[in-house]
């Protein structure tokens, strides 16, 4: 597995080129995202704008498109990153407390649907499994704190939500599932993602990332 697949996992945020993955659901959609802002752990009413900061990726910009549509008969909304690479779509359900994104996983080349947050109690705890050209990788989150405040850049955010991240894959060698890496998740109820780091380590390939909230603007 490449560098770039193991970040993208771990920040889940699983970005699509819009042709690709607009082809396999259709272009069409609903009107756009009639949620309360304030009820939710994200956002999705429409131009609600967030500017991310990454150690290792740089700058991004999220815009809500205030768009919706249909996959596997959940509801999506979709969004909007750019990044110095350009800019890809994104697409986030929120069902029943429960967070899901969808896209295309590129390298592996195939589209997926993850769990990467459940409006649950402490201590509850959901594993996305991927497999890859016969092997597994594997995301564990568990709710470890709740209704916390927590500051990033000198703000500080009420309703907060923090997740502890397990990531491990499959021996190559046939051995036990290895753990590779693992971080935290900090997401403000009304506001979003604000805070995410990771580290993992892997055959002599080491990194480390934190992503923080910068701005942002809800609509």
């Amino acid at each position: 597995m490449s560098r770039s697949l193991f970040f993208v996992l771990a920040v889940v945020v699983l970005a699509s080129c819009q042709k690709e993955v607009d082809d396999i659901i259709g272009s069409g959609g609903g009107g756009g995202g009639g949620n309360n802002p304030a009820s939710d752990y994200q956002p999705v009413s429409a131009n609600s704008e967030w500017d991310y900061l990454s150690t290792t990726m740089g700058s991004s910009h999220t815009v809500a498109l205030g768009t919706d549509t249909m996959i596997n008969n959940l509801r999506y909304y979709k969004f909007d990153k750019t990044t110095s690479a350009g800019t890809e779509r994104g697409y986030i359900s929120k069902v029943n407390g429960v967070y899901r994104t969808y896209g295309d996983f590129d390298p592996a080349g195939q589209v997926v649907e993850l769990i990467y947050l459940k409006d649950e109690a402490i201590g509850s705890n959901w594993t996305n499994t991927i497999s890859v050209s016969g092997f597994s990788n594997y995301h564990k989150y568990t709710v470890s704190k709740r209704d916390i405040q927590h500051t990033v850049v000198g703000k500080t955010y009420n309703s907060v939500i923090e997740l502890t991240y397990d990531f491990s894959v499959d021996d190559p060698l046939g051995g036990p599932i290895v753990s590779v890496g693992g971080g935290k998740y900090y997401y403000a109820k009304g506001v979003g993602l604000i805070e995410a780091y990771f580290g993992f380590s892997f055959f002599g390939v080491s990194s480390t990332d934190t992503t923080r909230l910068l701005n942002y603007t809800i609509r």
